[in-house]
């Protein structure tokens, strides 16, 4: 890695910072380093500080850091397309995060690409990306931990992560495992519901879009048009609920 471009997407989430984390426990030391980061509004509170901390903590470590911030919003992009994506087609997830990484690998001609997929994900991710990408400068550093792994390593060097991933459930089991867009138009009924409760502002807006757009939220399109359609006054597209 001593002579190679290497970039780092960074998400706000916990497993993109414990690349950037592992990349200094290893003693590794690239050429350059790039810092690749999209701030979408729809992220969680404190993802930006978050992001603009782990690129505190690079400059801290390393020598050739170069450092890219796209910042752009789900729902502008949504209300612009006058669309809500189907759960299983991500054009926003394409056309603001994968489309303009790809494009700065491309002109900044970097040689490794470090993706955090862990374990538990690794296998899965992987062969989707390489239907897509043919890539080869694609690699996985942390594919032999786990997400607790990812927490104990960024809470070491960078002190701290975003609080979204300290909201618990009765069980103490985390309620949001990533930090993505508040609410994913892949999330259930029941996770757009924790949104709604932990962060009400954001839940308010994607509702506004939706009443805007008269499209539905999530994987559940009958139950969304039964709950929070039905307090936006939608009808169901869904010719089986109507019936």
């Amino acid at each position: 890695m001593k002579n190679k471009k290497v970039l780092i997407g960074l998400s706000g989430g916990i497993n993109s910072a414990a690349v950037l984390c592992n990349l200094v426990e290893c003693g590794q030391k690239p050429k350059e380093l790039h810092l690749f980061a999209v701030d979408l509004v729809e992220h969680s509170p404190d993802t930006l500080f978050f992001v603009e901390a782990l690129i505190i903590y690079a400059k801290a470590n390393f020598k050739n850091i170069f450092v890219k911030i796209n910042r752009d919003s789900v729902l502008r992009y949504f209300e612009a397309n006058k669309m809500i994506p189907h759960p299983i087609q991500s054009p926003c997830s394409r056309e603001l995060k994968i489309e303009p990484i790809n494009k700065y690998i491309e002109q900044h001609k970097i040689d490794l690409d470090l993706i955090g997929y862990v374990k538990h994900e690794l296998k899965r991710r992987v062969s989707r990306q390489k239907a897509s990408n043919k890539s080869l400068i694609k690699t996985y550093p942390i594919g032999e931990f786990s997400d607790e792994w990812c927490f104990e390593i960024v809470k070491k060097h960078v002190g701290w992560y975003p609080k979204i991933y300290d909201i618990r459930d009765e069980n103490g089991k985390r309620v949001f495992k990533h930090n993505n867009c508040l609410p994913c138009k892949n999330m259930s009924i029941k996770d757009m519901e924790l949104v709604k409760k932990h962060f009400p502002e954001y839940h308010a807006r994607a509702m506004e879009t939706s009443k805007k757009l008269m499209k539905y939220w999530g994987r559940d399109e009958a139950i969304f048009y039964s709950t929070f359609g039905r307090d936006l006054g939608q009808d169901s597209t869904c010719e089986t609920c109507k019936i």
